[in-house]
C-alpha cells in the first residue's frame, strides 16, 4: 500500500481541484478524543513508540500492530474526558477485552479468541481540557500478555482500570514502551 502525505489533490474530469486530501483529515479527525479516533491515535503512538514497519494501518487484521520482533499487539485506549461532553465529568477508565473471531480476508475464525501476542491499554490522563492529547506526557501505556487475560479473565469482555492493575501489567510512559513490550514474559496459548 502506498502511504500518502495528505498533499493529493481530489479530482474533477481528471484535473486537480482545491481540495486536498490533508483537508479531509482535518475535517475528519480533529476531534481526537471522539473515542473511535482516539483509539486510532492510540495504535499510532504505539507503533510510533516502537518504530514498527508497518506503512499503513490495516483495521482488517486480528490485532493491531506487530512489533520488531514479530509479537501481536492489541492496543486498547481509555480517558478519562470524553469528546461528547463539553464539562469535565471523568469517565470510568475500561477496555474492550472481549474475544473476536479473526478475519483473514476471505473467512471469518470458526473460533473466537484473543488474538494477540499481548496488550497494550493506553490511557489519556488530562483531567482539564486545557491539555492537549498529543502531550504524551499525559499518556499511560500498559503492557500485559494475553496469555494472563486467559488464565485470569477467560471470559471476561471488559476490564476497567483498577481491575486491570490487580493483574500486574508493566505500567510506562511513551519512551519505555519499547523496553516493556519486549521484556514481557509470554507464555505460547493466546486463546
Amino acid at each position: 500500500m502506498e502511504q500518502l502525505n495528505g498533499n493529493e489533490p481530489f479530482t474533477l474530469h481528471g484535473s486537480g481541484t482545491s481540495i486536498m486530501l490533508q483537508d479531509f483529515w482535518r475535517w475528519a479527525y480533529s476531534d481526537l478524543l471522539n473515542n473511535t479516533h482516539r483509539g486510532v491515535l492510540a495504535e499510532f503512538l504505539v507503533h510510533s513508540a516502537l518504530e514498527t514497519k508497518d506503512v499503513a494501518r490495516a483495521d482488517w487484521l486480528p490485532f493491531d500492530l506487530t512489533s520488531p520482533s514479530g509479537l501481536r499487539i492489541e492496543v486498547k485506549s481509555s480517558a478519562y474526558l470524553q469528546a461528547w461532553t463539553l464539562e469535565d465529568v471523568f469517565s470510568q477508565i475500561s477496555f474492550d477485552i472481549a474475544k473476536k473471531f479473526a478475519w483473514d480476508g476471505a473467512t471469518y475464525a470458526s473460533m473466537a479468541m484473543r488474538n494477540s501476542d499481548l496488550y497494550v491499554f493506553c490511557v489519556f490522563t488530562a483531567r482539564t481540557r486545557d491539555v492537549s492529547i498529543l502531550d504524551l506526557d499525559y499518556w499511560d501505556f500498559y503492557v500485559l500478555p494475553t496469555s494472563v487475560l486467559n488464565e485470569k479473565v477467560p471470559e471476561q469482555k471488559t476490564i476497567t482500570l483498577s481491575s486491570l492493575l490487580k493483574l500486574e501489567p508493566a505500567k510506562t510512559d511513551f519512551a519505555g514502551l519499547p523496553a516493556a513490550v519486549e521484556s514481557v514474559r509470554l507464555s505460547n496459548e493466546t486463546t
